[in-house]
């Protein structure tokens, strides 16, 4: 079974125009500023972090 996304029925998460693709885990409109705003909030251009935690601690073993 294939499931298509209807992205046209979706709006930009960012501004609320008509979303016109879907990229870095979001819903866009065709703004550059939308598409940076994306991938920001998703974690850079690896895009494997959706939110920042913050630095990870590391504690050395006594």
């Amino acid at each position: 079974m294939t499931v298509l996304m209807k992205i046209e029925e979706h709006d930009c998460q960012f501004c609320g125009k008509k979303a016109k693709q879907f990229c870095f885990a979001a819903f866009c409109c065709e703004s550059e500023e939308c598409v940076d705003k994306a991938r920001l909030e998703r974690g850079g251009p690896g895009g494997h972090m959706k939110k920042e935690h913050g630095p990870i601690r590391i504690d050395e073993e006594k």
